[in-house]
């Protein structure tokens, strides 16, 4: 059971070898991670929680007495057996509490709520009104985040944090979003403090494709690996890895930044790889080799490539190549047992992928399982979600 031991979760190494002070630090630990086996698995009996957690069947008593008495979990049932009684399950109160999920780049504001198991009960999309400007697309997120928790039904106090995903470096020293393309202006609001106001729930801003990845890691694509570098096309270009199921940040947080590597010190003017690999890149490329406006994103140019446009395939092909490139070179470095493929890169077809997959092997000694993103850009969303489990987990162990 992968999930439980991911890097996102809030204690720290010491903890997981349970090399505590305190008894209630042990219970403390104990009662977290039922309350992820719970979430992952789903109703669960104790015997098997102390066989998960390899405690006594006692202390999962004592720990689950004082989550069911907190209204965190309940009784549902008994479980299946050949043998004599058959065991009560435990599982999850779902509405117990909320997380409130959030993703903000390239040309759409996604919403989720979701309750304490996971479940998105709650999800809004619209697109984004880039003429409004900066000021006016924080009002239209404010609206959405407002619009999705009244939707819900769901009482203020019962969502317990916010987590905004957005293009970027947070610096909470001064709650703005440093490197950010997503928007002239944008890096000038206070992101965490303006929602904080407009909505009163705790806020954490999170780099999008930290997100992606914590969401492939959690329901995707990724979650059966440990060491994983995921990479995404779009308005920018941009990866993440995960070594040995922790996510790498960096001491400045931009481990995966890749998009600022040269192909060469003087080759193509010195461009850097996200000036060539791009939604506005083969959006320039297409209207210099046409003079027609038909491009807008990589999406547009798969659309047109496989319809055998030729431009649009030549483009495609220079794509591949450079694409290539970029992650034989990451691959050298990181050794991962999986490459998965997000943002518009879900739009290659079986086709381009195999040509990838084909320049790669040309000359990297070791054949990398290549993956398209099966989240359907949600992603982030579903990283989101998992980020706020780890706050929850944090203020959790102040309710019982």
């Amino acid at each position: 059971m992968r999930q439980i031991k991911l890097c996102f979760h809030s204690f720290s190494d010491e903890d997981r070898t349970m090399n505590h002070t305190s008894p209630k630090q042990i219970g403390d630990y104990n009662k977290t991670q039922m309350l992820s086996i719970l979430r992952e698995r789903g109703p669960t009996s104790r015997v098997e929680l102390s066989r998960l957690l390899g405690i006594s069947q006692t202390a999962v008593t004592r720990n689950t007495s004082k989550l069911l008495k907190k209204g965190i979990i309940r009784e549902c049932g008994a479980e299946l057996s050949n043998m004599g009684r058959k065991p009560v399950l435990m599982e999850l109160c779902g509405d117990f509490c909320y997380v409130l999920g959030a993703d903000i780049v390239g040309g759409t504001i996604k919403v989720a709520l979701a309750d304490l198991l996971g479940n998105m009960v709650k999800y809004h999309e619209e697109p984004i009104q880039r003429e409004t400007g900066a000021r006016g697309v924080l009002e239209q997120l404010l609206t959405a985040l407002q619009n999705t928790i009244t939707g819900a039904g769901v009482a203020r106090e019962k969502i317990w944090v916010a987590i905004i995903g957005t293009s970027g470096i947070f610096d909470p020293e001064t709650g703005r979003s440093r490197f950010s393309y997503f928007l002239e202006g944008w890096e000038d609001i206070d992101i965490r403090k303006e929602i904080f106001d407009s909505i009163s729930i705790e806020t954490m801003i999170e780099n999008d494709v930290n997100l992606d990845l914590i969401g492939e890691s959690w329901k995707g694509v990724g979650r059966d690996y440990e060491n994983i570098f995921y990479v995404k096309l779009g308005q920018g270009l941009a990866a993440r890895f995960v070594l040995d199921n922790k996510l790498v940040r960096g001491e400045h947080n931009m481990a995966g930044e890749i998009g600022h590597m040269l192909p060469g010190l003087s080759s193509e003017n010195a461009l850097n790889y996200e000036d060539l690999l791009s939604n506005d890149a083969v959006s320039r490329q297409y209207r210099e080799l046409t003079g027609a406006n038909r491009v807008a994103s990589i999406s547009d140019l798969c659309t047109l490539a496989a319809s055998s446009d030729e431009p649009a395939m030549t483009i495609m092909r220079n794509l591949l190549d450079r694409f290539a490139l970029v992650i034989i070179n990451s691959a050298t470095l990181l050794d991962p047992e999986v490459i998965i493929l997000g943002g518009d890169a879900c739009s290659f077809n079986g086709n381009e992928i195999d040509l990838l997959k084909q320049r790669i092997e040309q000359h990297f000694p070791i054949s990398h399982n290549i993956i398209i993103s099966k989240l359907d850009k949600k992603a982030s969303l579903y990283g989101a979600i998992r980020m706020g489990f780890n706050k929850v987990e944090e203020r959790i162990t102040e309710v019982w």
